[in-house]
């Protein structure tokens, strides 16, 4: 986030192009950074493999592909709003 702080003080002072907000306010890229992270991004689900693990599941790495696909739906979603919402700025 502070990178991309820096990234808006740099189209304050002219040095890239781009929309420029007041002090404060969230730019585009980093409002996408944070949309990303929220849409739970990940390679492979540790957290719920370890569950099924724990609780004696015959295969718990079984989850493997539908978490992918998941996650792939919610990253892929969220990175079509994040465009969308540059579009209308």
């Amino acid at each position: 986030m502070e990178e991309l702080g820096n990234l808006e003080d740099d189209r304050r002072n002219g040095k890239v192009l781009g929309p420029v907000r007041k002090k404060g306010i969230a730019s585009n890229e980093m409002c996408t950074f944070l949309i990303i992270n929220i849409s739970s991004l990940q390679l492979i689900p540790v957290n719920v493999i370890a569950y099924r693990s724990q609780y004696g599941s015959a295969d718990p790495a079984g989850i493997i592909g539908a978490g992918i696909l998941a996650t792939a739906v919610s990253t892929g979603a969220a990175v079509l709003f994040c465009k969308l919402m540059d579009r209308k700025q």
